[in-house]
């Protein structure tokens, strides 16, 4: 089990009793303006997926890896790769309004790609980010990741196809 610790914030596993907090954590509108999960995010739709998440860290190889941002014990964001083929991933991430501009995640995009280089042996990291989402890319580009183009139509939100920046991360 791989947690890391930084000074204001540790990376850990997800377990179980994370859900009441990941409902909370997700239900605003700044993560419905700024992201492309579905919402709104129910008990059971929160237990679904720490279930498919533990699940899916047993497979080998892996197809993903998640952690939970957690402060104090408790979750406030998390951050994971998936679609993990071979030597590349996609990088997702959220965290609380209430932590923005502390730098957290900033760190845990750092941390999340070093594990990904050196634990998991990925040369290729990608972060499809909304175009308005001028933090979120910030936080990326403070990174080493550099914007490669547009995905044209690559989310549907609203009913609507959308397009996504695409920033990559290449070692």
């Amino acid at each position: 089990m791989v947690e890391i610790t930084k000074e204001n914030f540790n990376m850990r596993p997800f377990k179980s009793s994370d859900a009441m907090a990941f409902v909370s954590g997700l239900n605003t509108k700044t993560i419905a303006n700024d992201t492309t999960i579905e919402l709104p995010c129910t008990m059971d739709g929160a237990n679904w997926w720490i279930a498919f998440i533990l699940d899916a860290e047993k497979k080998k190889p892996i197809p993903e890896k998640h952690f939970v941002i957690d402060i104090d014990g408790t979750l406030v964001g998390s951050i994971g790769i998936i679609n993990i083929d071979k030597h590349k991933g996609e990088l997702g991430y959220w965290l609380a309004d209430k932590h923005f501009g502390k730098g957290i995640m900033t760190k845990a995009i750092k941390e999340m790609v070093s594990y990904c280089t050196k634990e998991i042996g990925l040369k290729r990291i990608f972060a499809p980010v909304l175009p308005h989402n001028k933090a979120s890319a910030r936080v990326l580009e403070k990174n080493g990741f550099e914007l490669e183009g547009i995905l044209k139509k690559y989310y549907r939100k609203d009913g609507k196809y959308i397009d996504a920046l695409c920033y990559a991360y290449v070692k």
